[in-house]
């Protein structure tokens, strides 16, 4: 008993430990990947001048919040590091907010185990070296959380205030926010039932709207847009199941651990539900317990729902119901009346965390493309009376976010392009120009160099080569990790030499 009460008294210094390991695994090898697609359109979008920066987004399917943020990191320079080191940041903070809210909702031991799986959480790391906008999105919505329920305990206006201003923060950062908003939503109504907290709850929205106003219109178009145009396929319900699984292990597994994972990781996730409704049956931690689930659920089967009829369910969409599920396991594990058989139920799905983050540091199977090293020989290479031309913006972006001279073009035709929404299709002519057919894009240059880099519609990216291939004089071809760079001269058919020197 005393050593518990030792611990517990030392928890904080425990958590500090777990966010310190935490932002040294986020930061290790931090810039050792090149840019990909998405993190590129970041980089290239915090480039631009602030009132350019807003006009895209307001095009895009994402507010302009974090852009913002990377454009001041990128101040002090621009490399992988810096674009990435914000959401390092979020998500390092994001370890002792878990710990702050599992210790407030249940005790300090189960904060420090929501932590550690925060800390080691291989989906976590992957989105933390990746600059997008998932960590903060993370980070603020735990916030949210954590000012939620102090708000409810201490009926504070400043806490209430606070509150109104990080889910606004939240909603800045990506819609992606407004599943956990409908989740405090329906915990406030079904489970707290007090008129004062509604009250106070409804005032902290309707300050959150007002907030909310100078976007709000843009977020009904851009909604409107992604409903007509979006193009993922609907989702089958084992879906569920395996999203949940990659809350735990990410996407670094090869296939033999994806079924294992799904098994360890449901197992310890289905016994801590059982375990979840044993205890609320039994009146004890009920509304700590039913937040979790609603939390975590809300998000899950709302946008599972929302997407039966218009698909936007991926991982990411609905990361923000990750950190409920750590908690909920964490309280399985830590305090449940089966904690030690929860906790070697966990030993498994422990397990398959710690080979899913090996495989993301050094398995070079799981390794991003090496756009930069392919840009880098390119630049160095190119002269006078060249052109660049792309069959795939994944690897137009990356190439226009690195340094270069000559002019870069995406050849049209994408078919995964073409079935792509309209504001992510916007965005991508904003900051990488329209698609020019090879006739038009060519005219006026001596020599076109080609990349091909096979990591969309890889049948008509083939396509697009042989024909290039059959219709210039090859000069010179390379590969580099994968990705093929081939110099063709353009003298052959004709096209305007002259113009082009």
């Amino acid at each position: 008993m005393l050593r518990l009460d030792t611990f517990q008294n030392r928890s904080g210094l425990w958590a500090l430990a777990l966010t310190i390991l935490g932002l040294l695994l986020r930061l290790f090898q931090l810039g050792e990947w090149s840019f990909w697609h998405d993190e590129a359109l970041t980089v290239l979008l915090a480039q631009k001048p602030i009132p350019e920066l807003v006009a895209i987004t307001a095009a895009d399917v994402h507010p302009p919040l974090y852009y913002l943020v990377v454009k001041l990191f990128l101040l002090f320079g621009q490399s992988e590091t810096l674009a990435r080191l914000p959401s390092v940041i979020f998500g390092a903070g994001s370890i002792y907010l878990l710990y702050l809210l599992g210790r407030d909702l249940f005790e300090a031991t189960v904060g420090l185990v929501g932590a550690f799986i925060m800390t080691i959480s291989p989906l976590q790391l992957f989105y933390a070296q990746e600059a997008r906008m998932y960590t903060q999105l993370i980070f603020l919505t735990i916030l949210a959380g954590w000012l939620l329920f102090r708000a409810l305990r201490t009926e504070n206006w400043i806490d209430w205030l606070l509150f109104s201003v990080v889910i606004t923060l939240a909603a800045y950062t990506t819609y992606f926010a407004f599943p956990v908003v409908a989740a405090m939503a329906l915990y406030i109504i079904l489970v707290e039932k007090r008129w004062r907290s509604t009250v106070f709850f409804l005032i902290s929205i309707a300050v959150s709207v007002l907030l909310y106003i100078p976007w709000l219109g843009i977020f009904l178009t851009q909604s409107r847009a992604v409903i007509d145009t979006y193009w993922m396929a609907t989702p089958s319900p084992l879906l569920l199941f395996t999203t949940v699984t990659g809350f735990f292990t990410s996407y670094t597994l090869p296939t033999w651990g994806i079924a294992v994972s799904l098994v360890a990781t449901l197992l310890i996730v289905f016994v801590t539900l059982n375990e979840i409704r044993h205890a609320i049956r039994e009146g004890n931690r009920v509304k700590p317990l039913l937040w979790l689930l609603l939390w975590g659920l809300v998000p899950l089967l709302g946008t599972y729902l929302v997407s039966l009829i218009r698909p936007i369910f991926q991982l990411r969409t609905v990361i923000t119901a990750a950190p409920p599920f750590y908690l909920m396991v964490a309280w399985g594990v830590a305090s449940a009346r089966q904690r030690r058989l929860n906790m070697l139920l966990f030993l498994p799905a422990l397990a398959m965390m710690l080979i899913s983050i090996f495989n993301f540091y050094f398995n070079p199977a799981f390794a991003k493309p090496a756009w930069r090293q392919a840009a880098f020989y390119v630049q160095t290479q190119v002269r006078p009376g060249d052109i660049v031309l792309h069959t795939s913006p994944g690897s137009l972006m990356p190439f226009l976010a690195y340094p270069h001279s000559v002019r870069h073009v995406l050849l049209p035709g994408d078919p995964e392009l073409v079935q792509e929404n309209a504001p992510s299709q916007s965005i991508g002519v904003a900051v990488g120009g329209e698609p020019q057919p090879i006739e038009q894009a060519v005219q006026g240059y001596d020599r076109a160099w080609l990349v091909v880099g096979l990591d969309q519609a890889i049948d008509y990216q083939q396509q697009q080569l042989a024909e290039i291939e059959a219709r210039y004089r090859l000069l010179e071809e390379n590969r580099i990790n994968g990705i093929y760079i081939g110099t063709f001269a353009l003298d052959e058919t004709g096209v305007g030499v002259e113009a082009g020197r």
